[in-house]
C-alpha cells in the first residue's frame, strides 16, 4: 500500500502516484465467502467487524486464496443471470423482434435535426415488446428498460458478464505492487482473472481507502 500513499514526502507533487491518504482493512459490505470447513482458521482475516452488524462465520475480509470460496458468490450470480435471460426470452417470444435503445440513439446522433432524441425514445418505447414489458411493472423491474441490449443473443457471454462483476471492486493492488482500477466490465474481467491466477497461499484482503 505504501507506494500509493498520497502523504509520501519522498515523492512530491506533481510526480506523486498517490491513490489514498488513509486506508484500513474492511470488506465494506463486499465480504468474501470462507471455504466450508475453514471458518475458524486463524489465517482468515476479520479486521473489519462491525459491532452493529453481526457477520456470519462464513464471511470475512480476506485470507489465503485457498481458504476463500470465490464460486460461492459467482454461482448464484450465474444462476440469476441465466434465469433472467430465460425469462426475457420467454416473454419476448410472443412479440415481433425488437431493437435496442442504442439503435435509436445512433439515428438521433447522426441526424439530430431530423430525428431528435425525443423521437428516439418514443420509437423505442413504441415497440410492442417494450410497451408490453413496461405494462408489467414487476417484470420490468427485474429485466430492466433495455433488455434487448442487456441480454443479447449469447447466454454464455451474458452469464460471464455478470459473474465477472461479482468479486472485483473499484481497484486491485497486486502482489508485485501494481494498482489497477476496474471501472469498466473489461477491467473487472481482467481483475477477476488476476484473482483466479493467484496461488493458493496468496493473501487476498479487502481494504477501504480514502482518496
Amino acid at each position: 500500500m505504501a507506494p500509493y500513499d498520497d502523504n509520501r514526502a519522498d515523492v512530491p507533487q506533481p510526480d506523486s502516484v498517490g491513490e489514498w491518504d488513509y486506508w484500513y482493512i474492511s470488506a465494506g459490505g463486499w465480504e468474501f465467502a470462507v471455504l466450508a470447513g475453514h471458518e475458524d482458521d486463524p489465517r482468515i482475516v476479520r479486521e473489519g467487524e462491525d459491532e452493529h452488524r453481526a457477520r456470519p462465520r462464513n464471511r470475512c475480509d480476506g485470507g489465503p486464496k485457498g481458504l476463500l470460496d470465490f464460486d460461492a458468490d459467482r454461482a448464484p450470480a450465474a444462476e440469476d443471470a441465466a434465469r433472467r435471460r430465460h425469462e426475457w426470452q420467454e416473454f419476448a417470444a410472443a412479440y415481433p423482434p425488437s431493437l435496442p435503445l442504442g439503435h435509436f440513439w445512433q439515428k438521433a446522433f447522426l441526424d439530430p435535426a431530423g430525428y431528435p432524441e425525443r423521437q428516439a425514445l418514443e420509437d423505442f418505447g413504441d415497440q410492442p415488446v417494450i410497451r408490453a414489458l413496461r405494462a408489467e411493472s414487476e417484470l420490468h423491474d427485474r429485466l430492466g428498460d433495455d433488455p434487448v441490449a442487456v441480454y443479447g443473443d449469447d447466454l454464455a457471454a451474458f452469464v460471464e458478464l455478470k459473474t465477472a462483476d461479482v468479486l472485483p471492486t473499484w481497484a486491485l493492488l497486486t502482489l508485485d505492487g501494481r494498482c489497477f482500477e476496474g471501472g469498466t466490465h473489461a477491467c473487472r474481467r481482467s481483475l477477476d482473472a488476476c484473482l483466479d491466477a493467484l496461488p493458493a497461499d496468496a493473501m487476498v484482503v479487502r481494504v477501504l481507502y480514502h482518496s
